[in-house]
């Protein structure tokens, strides 16, 4: 039996970005983006001379991903989160390419 799929829209540093996602992984999905934005605030109280929001979404990313690293090499992330993971830094990869 196919998995539910569901529709929501993410809100990622102030721009919306509408997702199909598998339905039991919403609230994942919610607070990741939470997360993001989150380390986003935390990341621009530093107020850093020529930074703009792809720039301190750049570091979040590399903050996100040494965490992400640091889980991959304890090998306590399972495979499903890893995927989840891997679509979140895609998704944030084409927002910085922009």
């Amino acid at each position: 039996m196919s998995e539910k799929k569901l529709n929501i829209k993410l809100n990622i540093a102030g721009n919306p970005y509408n997702m199909t996602i598998d339905a039991h992984n919403e609230e994942v999905y919610r607070l990741a983006a939470r997360k993001i934005n989150d380390e986003l605030a935390n990341a621009q109280q530093m107020r850093i001379d020529g930074f703009n929001v792809q720039d301190y979404l750049a570091m979040v990313a590399v903050k996100i991903m040494m965490e992400y690293i640091r889980l991959e090499r304890k090998g306590s992330v399972e495979d499903g989160d890893l995927m989840a993971l891997k679509e979140l830094s895609e998704s944030l990869s084409k927002h910085l390419e922009k």
